[in-house]
């Protein structure tokens, strides 16, 4: 619990722009879970291991790092995420981070991946909804699938 709360913090402090502070938790979050047996896995919680790097993903987000975000992303192991739901938030936040270039078709593959994951998930997730409308009016080369997509998560019918 003592490394989840520091993630949590992470969290909270990228949300408010503090990003030393929110990498000083986040390292402190990494320090704990590095020390802990490679298959735990907390499940009230998520926190693991491979859930770690998904948290970095989320923060770099958060402090408004699209790129950075997404290279982060490139060393996550999604299908290392042992909970769907889990999983597809951390699809979600990597789509956020395509969202924030503008990456419009990186976006919709990856929300999709979310979908595949976890639909409940992406369903109820207010970033994923917001980007899935934001593709609906986005490049005419894409509406087609971002159309399917909001269908799928409820945003039109």
């Amino acid at each position: 619990m003592y490394g989840a709360l520091h993630a949590a913090a992470a969290f909270t402090a990228a949300r408010a722009g503090r990003a030393g502070t929110a990498w000083r938790f986040w390292a402190e979050a990494d320090r704990v879970v590095r020390a802990l047996p490679d298959a735990y896995y907390q499940r009230a919680t998520s926190f693991s291991k491979p859930v770690m790097i998904a948290h970095a993903v989320t923060l770099e987000v958060e402090l408004q790092k699209g790129g950075q975000a997404v290279r982060m992303a490139t060393t996550a192991q999604a299908g290392a995420i042992p909970s769907r739901p889990r999983r597809a938030r951390h699809l979600i936040e990597v789509a956020r981070g395509h969202h924030l270039n503008r990456e419009h078709e990186a976006t919709l593959g990856t929300l999709n991946l979310a979908y595949a994951s976890a639909p409940e998930t992406i369903r109820f997730n207010r970033y994923a909804r917001q980007m899935a409308t934001d593709l609906l009016a986005g490049p005419p080369a894409l509406r087609r699938q971002a159309s399917e997509l909001a269908i799928k998560v409820g945003l039109t019918g």
